[in-house]
């Protein structure tokens, strides 16, 4: 028999968190029938707004559920706000007691806390929201590296987006690693990520460039990355002294010229070791490190991993 996922819409939550998980189980259940069976749920039937403005209408309230394996808890603003009741809490509490599996995706822990886990619990949340949770719910062990963790049957994840890791790893542990593994690459994600979330967000960080000069020169580095990478280069390409290209940098991306080349650097090297079995040390070299060495003591120093227990991770999903 299908094992109930049992999403929770309400007023203000997270659309990605909601939604992240929910494509990931759907697309489960199409490649296996007798997997999942998914209900949007509210605390009653009246439509609900995202966060982002986008509307749901729940198909069952919390109250007339019966069965559910697993209960998804989104984040997002409602959760932290006087928009929920405590009479809503007492029958989030129930039905959490209820379930096989609890779920908070993001700053869903706040919820999760409000509506009762039990004291002790280890729980991750957005790496922004870690200080807040830790004030309000002292009672609760707050992780604030894992994109996710697992204590008993409470489940619970960090930023938004790794609430889909997360859910991979349900599905893997519920139906092998075979169409997790299809799941993952209908997503277009990979079957693991490695390393922690405040890490995910300095490299997402080194993605997004916030200015046009460090665009520029996010640009170069692309062209010149197996090269030496200079301060006095990125200087002359910017066209400043040595001195301000320093004060340009931690103006505009709160790191040294060194560390956001380095961050580039790993970027890179991370999705060669994740895309193909290429020797660490020609990645090593691609990435423009003359020694294998230093570019693992970089690699550890970034992700908390070697590159070799990176790329084990990544192909085998331990």
């Amino acid at each position: 028999m299908p094992k109930t996922i049992c999403l929770l819409a309400y007023n203000g939550m997270e659309l990605l968190d909601f939604a992240g998980p929910q494509s990931a189980f759907y697309e489960a259940s199409q490649l296996n029938d007798a997997s999942y069976a998914l209900q949007v749920i509210g605390f009653d039937e009246k439509p609900i707004t995202c966060e982002a403005g986008l509307k749901i209408v729940p198909s069952i309230a919390m109250q007339d559920i019966s069965n559910c394996h697993t209960l998804i808890i989104p984040g997002g603003k409602g959760s932290r706000s006087s928009l929920i009741s405590q009479n809503q809490l007492s029958a989030l509490s129930e039905l959490m007691f209820k379930s096989l599996r609890v779920v908070s995706i993001c700053t869903g822990a706040f919820l999760t806390a409000r509506a009762g886990l039990p004291k002790e619990t280890v729980v991750a949340t957005h790496w922004a929201f870690v200080g807040d949770l830790k004030k309000k719910f002292p009672s609760l062990k707050v992780d604030e590296e894992r994109l996710f963790v697992c204590d008993g049957k409470y489940w619970s994840s960090a930023g938004v987006t790794s609430g889909i890791d997360l859910t991979l790893r349900l599905i893997e542990l519920d139906e092998g690693r075979e169409l997790a593994h299809h799941v993952a690459k209908h997503l277009v994600v990979y079957i693991k990520r490695s390393g922690n979330q405040k890490q995910f967000s300095d490299i997402l960080d080194i993605q997004t460039p916030k200015t046009q000069r460090i665009q520029l020169i996010s640009n170069w580095i692309k062209q010149h990355l197996s090269e030496d990478i200079s301060v006095s280069r990125l200087a002359e390409l910017i066209h400043v002294t040595e001195r301000q290209c320093h004060r340009v940098f931690l103006q505009e991306t709160n790191l040294t010229p060194a560390q956001y080349v380095e961050k580039y650097r790993m970027q890179v090297a991370s999705e060669l070791l994740n895309e193909d079995e290429t020797q660490l040390s020609a990645i090593a070299s691609v990435v423009g490190y003359k020694s294998y060495g230093g570019f693992a003591r970089a690699f550890e120093r970034n992700f908390s991993v070697t590159p070799s227990h990176y790329r084990k991770a990544f192909l085998s999903g331990d």
